[in-house]
């Protein structure tokens, strides 16, 4: 039997009514009376039209003529810039207060240039020396302590030369 060419994706009816087959129940077939859903059978080459109520295509499937829909909610962008903003403070209070960085002792530190002040200077009489806390244990760091020296009040000035730590303190002034 020859057709005329068909377009693809495109259903056309046969040109000339195929005989139907009489039914003859099998073993994936319904009984008798009743179709796939439940329903009677339709008359006709494919049954009654049935509007589709579950929203999948068929007729009316893409709401033409409906109301178009609400503006989305501006909240998620909320939500999101408010989490971003709350990392980057949290990113800037650790680069700023660092919890893991090393620190100079302030009593070791106290007692070395106690220490070095006798023993290096010839320093006999060298009390309250007060040093800064928090002093970072990296390389190049300086600060200056006050210390009492037989009596009157002096500065003497303290650098770090490495991380393990070691450190040089001047003389005095």
């Amino acid at each position: 039997m020859n057709q005329p060419p068909q377009q693809p994706g495109w259903w056309q009816p046969p040109a000339q009514p195929q005989p139907q087959q009489p039914w003859s129940p099998g073993p994936a077939s319904p009984p008798p009376g009743q179709g796939y859903s439940g329903q009677p059978p339709q008359p006709g080459y494919g049954g009654g039209f049935q509007p589709s109520t579950s929203g999948y295509g068929g007729f009316g499937a893409f709401n033409e003529g409906a109301e178009p829909s609400k503006p989305r909610s501006k909240k998620p962008f909320v939500i999101g810039g408010a989490v971003a903003l709350v990392l980057v403070l949290a990113g800037a209070a650790l680069l700023i207060f660092n919890p893991f960085k090393s620190v100079l002792d302030q009593n070791s530190l106290q007692e070395g240039v106690t220490a070095v002040l006798h023993e290096s200077y010839g320093e006999g009489d060298v009390r309250d020396v007060n040093c800064p806390s928090g002093e970072s244990v990296s390389t190049g760091t300086s600060f200056t302590c006050s210390v009492t020296v037989a009596g009157a009040a002096k500065t003497v000035s303290v650098r770090v030369l490495n991380d393990k730590p070691e450190y040089e303190v001047g003389a005095p002034k």
